[in-house]
């Protein structure tokens, strides 16, 4: 069931829900991370097996995430330039509201992968009637910039990467710098896993060459009620890729920890 709805911005929100025939025991919302798309890799997947476990699933794609009409395509990439960590929580609340609207009365669980995981538990405080937050190889910190990105921002006010996958550079701009600059306590990430109320489970590869296993860790020990995953052979995308051709050991471990882990506190 696809769903469009306007941003704080007046973007579009482009989503699905993914919904189980039988009633759903919980609402599930899945936050992407950086270059990451609701249809990418493993969350169309995902989203089928939390189906099989009774979960309602909404998956989306940020209105900044530089992927427009073609659900496959990084066609705005003038929008993706100008994302922010405050944007993307501003999305997140405005999907959570929409989706809750759409299921009301069931609990909502929030599944993050990578920045998205961070993202999460920045939002995490503001949604209602939240009972559990899982992040799949999350970030610890908005600042993870590097010396070259931040020379690029005080020399030109844009830096750039490239899609390994598609090969497009996609510039970024200092808005991204400035936003954090400007809400530092706000964009605190272990500062909101400290003052998180509801169970967490970071889920982390071993092996993972974007995000080190450190940063789960580091997540987990500041958190109350907190417990770590770590599973060993597993990549930054859990051995999975785009298009999904197969269904990787690791990805499905992942799931169906994120899938119980869920169940168990709704």
């Amino acid at each position: 069931m696809h769903f469009t709805i306007p941003s704080n911005e007046n973007l579009p929100i482009r989503g699905d829900f993914d919904v189980p025939e039988s009633k759903p025991r919980a609402l599930v919302v899945i936050v992407h991370g950086f270059k990451g798309f609701k249809n990418w890799g493993f969350f169309p997947w995902l989203a089928q097996r939390l189906m099989g476990h009774q979960l309602a699933v909404c998956r989306f794609n940020m209105s900044r995430s530089g992927i427009g009409e073609d659900p496959e395509s990084f066609d705005r990439l003038d929008l993706f330039e100008h994302d922010t960590f405050s944007i993307e929580l501003a999305d997140l609340r405005v999907v959570v509201r929409h989706a809750q609207q759409r299921f009301p009365g069931l609990p909502t669980i929030l599944v993050g992968h990578s920045r998205g995981g961070g993202v999460a538990l920045l939002g995490a405080s503001e949604v209602r009637d939240l009972r559990a937050v899982v992040a799949w190889s999350p970030i610890s910190r908005c600042d993870h910039w590097d010396a070259s990105m931040r020379r690029d921002w005080e020399e030109r006010s844009v830096t750039e990467v490239v899609n390994q996958r598609t090969k497009q550079v996609m510039r970024i701009s200092r808005d991204v710098l400035d936003d954090y600059e400007a809400n530092r306590q706000r964009l605190d990430i272990m500062r909101a896993a400290e003052s998180l109320r509801v169970p967490l489970l970071v889920v982390h590869g071993g092996r993972d060459e974007s995000v080190p296993v450190a940063a789960g860790r580091l997540l987990v020990s500041r958190a109350d009620d907190a417990s770590l995953l770590v599973i060993g052979r597993a990549g930054h995308t859990f051995n999975a890729i785009h298009p999904l051709v197969h269904v990787p050991f690791e990805l499905a471990l992942a799931a169906e920890a994120t899938a119980h882990f869920a169940l168990a506190h709704v």
